[in-house]
């Protein structure tokens, strides 16, 4: 159908669909579409769609286009004007009448918050969630049946845990998506809304960056934010449900969010709590160092410093081997206070003074900052004297001296002029060797004066970091442990009395040391296991000590003799499979054998009498202990030669270890 033809028929007085229609203002054949045309034109595509639409159905069913005009104009008038009112009131409400509460995404409780969320069954059930993936950390439990049943055998000639599906059985968590949601709890109504805003964020590099702020703006009914708090209070408990059992460990953030509160903070591992008496420490040193740090974090030690004037800070040095045990004691004394720590490398490149300065005012009331190997840093004193003992005699003499008297500069100084051109070739106006003006050029003094500023070290000065710790403005309340391995190579600044209060040396293991270590790597498994198992017939289960009858103990089961671990592998036992399945996870566990506790003191005495006093870290003896941590009559027979194979490895000084 030709609409610009219709058009111009309608328009002219032409033939139309039905003959010549004359548009005037006493013409009826197109009611209501006179002031529409007149408006805008019969060749508008609105007006020609209009007239098809009335000649082919308006006039068969008798319908003026005019009156359903007016019902649609008057429909979206009514629509503009209810969303205007609600709009309306709306605010008047959310200003007046409600309470909010806004929460940035840079805050901590954005993610306790946002855990809660994901636990609250009325809010799972909208229409609009987002999905997240949630890896499980390395000390969550898992089914062990899951895990049997996925085992594979490679060669064929033994079987494995097989883990390549593992993360397709973790549930996504699922969250609010982004928008306004509303939801009920503990009988009040709440408005949860999602916003995304971009910002320009210094990238600490001198260049800008735009970044995305998610907020959150939690909102009730009633003039009072109190309910709003206790949902809060309530989120913040559930996300520390389980923290007396962990220890949270944060590094700082990127280089552009260092300087913006809390956020300058990212988690980067939760760990359980380390038990104290895992540490391999002299008892009177645990006792020493749990008792001063109890003392500084009690309530009433703030008071007490400020009546008496002295910044409530307190600083430990622990220095020792390498091994020994001075990051195991700080994650031990973090998880029996209940702090969180905070780990700090002075190498990165990215990390500036300024940096450095803010992290350590962000910290929070009570936490445990961590300098790891602090002598690697490379934080040293300036020295005064390092121009003058690296600037030749000649040089510094050189604006008193004449042409004349810089000619001997290199006899003078001993080492400028004749180690600077490889010897003295050249000879002086005096005939001698090593002696004349052109040992020592501008440029050599050009050179030796620019010297100081092109070696300067980048990075964190060691006033810098003394700034971080005990300045004007520096943080006060937390408990910073520095390590070392050379404490020696420290300056005597970083270590004076107040800000090092207290010295702990970790050294090599003891023999009573080695006995403690090795009773704690197997008494786990001693405690909760009999003597030895007896068999339905009543007689004891047997097991030699040698390393063919190391498998496992052949115990009996209603009278008949357990599968070979070959038949269990195989699913050739003949038991049901509630048994195969206990049986091969008695077979996939390294043997082990029963010991009693008593037995197991003896035994670990017999290890600790072939450890040599201050030989060994506690550090070797465990690594060498967790290759046999399931069999201890093992280890006690092989210490001698390990301990032999290390020390001449030792004594050889190489890195190569012949026997582990």
């Amino acid at each position: 159908m030709d609409f610009k033809s219709l058009g111009r028929g309608f328009g002219h007085g032409g033939s139309g669909l039905h003959g010549s229609h004359n548009v005037t203002g006493n013409d009826t054949t197109l009611p209501g579409l006179e002031p529409i045309i007149a408006l805008l034109g019969a060749r508008n595509p609105v007006v020609q769609v209009l007239m098809v639409l009335h000649q082919t159905v308006g006039q068969r069913i008798g319908l003026d286009p005019g009156t359903f005009l007016t019902l649609l104009g008057f429909l979206w008038a009514s629509s503009r004007m209810w969303r205007q009112l609600f709009s309306t009131a709306e605010q008047i409400v959310t200003q007046y009448l409600t309470s909010s509460v806004h929460i940035s995404s840079s805050d901590e409780i954005y993610f306790h918050l946002l855990k809660w969320l994901a636990s609250q069954p009325r809010l799972l059930n909208s229409r609009s969630l987002t999905a997240e993936t949630v890896s499980q950390s390395a000390w969550e439990e898992e089914d062990e049946a899951d895990l049997l049943a996925t085992r594979i055998s490679a060669d064929g000639e033994g079987v494995y845990l097989n883990f390549s599906n593992q993360e397709a059985k973790v549930p996504p968590r699922f969250v609010p998506a982004q928008g306004v949601h509303a939801f009920w709890y503990e009988g009040n109504y709440f408005r949860l809304q999602r916003k995304q805003e971009t910002f320009m964020e210094d990238s600490g590099t001198g260049s800008t960056a735009f970044k995305d702020r998610e907020n959150l703006v939690i909102s009730c009914i009633g003039r009072s934010p109190a309910p709003i708090k206790r949902m809060l209070q309530r989120a913040k408990e559930f996300y520390y449900n389980d923290h007396h059992a962990k220890t949270t460990v944060k590094r700082p953030g990127g280089a552009g969010s260092r300087r913006f509160g809390r956020g300058a903070w990212s988690q980067v591992a939760e760990r359980p709590v380390r038990p104290m008496k895992t540490v391999v420490l002299d008892s009177k040193q645990k006792v020493q160092v749990l008792a001063d740090i109890n003392e500084y974090l009690h309530p009433a030690t703030p008071r007490w410093y400020a009546n008496r004037g002295i910044p409530l800070r307190r600083g430990y040095l622990f220095h020792g081997p390498p091994g020994t045990g001075k990051t195991s004691l700080s994650f031990a004394l973090a998880g029996v206070f209940g702090l969180d720590i905070y780990v700090i490398s002075l190498l990165e490149p990215t990390l500036t003074e300024e940096d450095l300065l803010a992290l350590f005012n962000s910290l929070p009331r009570r936490c445990v900052v961590l300098l790891e190997d602090i002598d690697t840093a490379g934080l040293t004193r300036p020295k005064e004297d390092d121009l003058e003992e690296e600037t030749p005699a000649a040089i510094k003499a050189a604006p008193a001296m004449t042409n004349d008297g810089l000619k001997g500069g290199g006899d003078e100084s001993g080492h400028g002029g004749r180690r600077r051109r490889g010897g003295g070739g050249e000879r002086g106006e005096d005939g001698e060797k090593g002696s004349g003006p052109k040992e020592w050029k501008v440029s050599d003094l050009a050179r030796e004066l620019k010297k100081p500023f092109s070696d300067e070290k980048k990075g964190i000065s060691l006033s810098g970091l003394l700034n971080a710790i005990d300045g004007v403005a520096s943080h006060e309340g937390r408990v910073l442990i520095m390590t070392t391995n050379k404490p020696e190579s420290l300056d005597d600044a970083l270590i004076r009395p107040g800000r090092v209060d207290l010295q702990v040396g970790f050294t090599n293991a003891t023999q009573e040391q080695a006995r403690e270590l090795f009773e704690r790597m197997y008494e786990a498994d001693s405690k909760h296991k009999a003597p030895a198992s007896s068999s339905a017939n009543g007689h004891a289960a047997t097991s030699s000590n040698n390393e063919k009858n190391d498998n496992f103990p052949g115990e009996k089961t209603n009278g008949h003799a357990q599968a070979s671990e070959s038949d269990v592998l195989l699913g050739k036992s003949g038991v049901d499979d509630e048994k195969k399945t206990d049986l091969t996870s008695k077979v996939l566990d390294d043997h082990r054998l029963e010991l009693t506790f008593d037995q197991l003191q003896i035994i670990a005495q017999e290890f600790a009498a072939k450890i040599p006093d201050g030989q060994f870290s506690p550090a070797e003896l465990q690594g060498f202990l967790l290759k046999r941590k399931k069999n201890p009559r093992k280890a006690l027979d092989e210490a001698g030669p390990w301990v032999q194979g290390m020390i001449q490895q030792k004594a050889s000084k190489t890195k190569i270890i012949r026997v582990q």
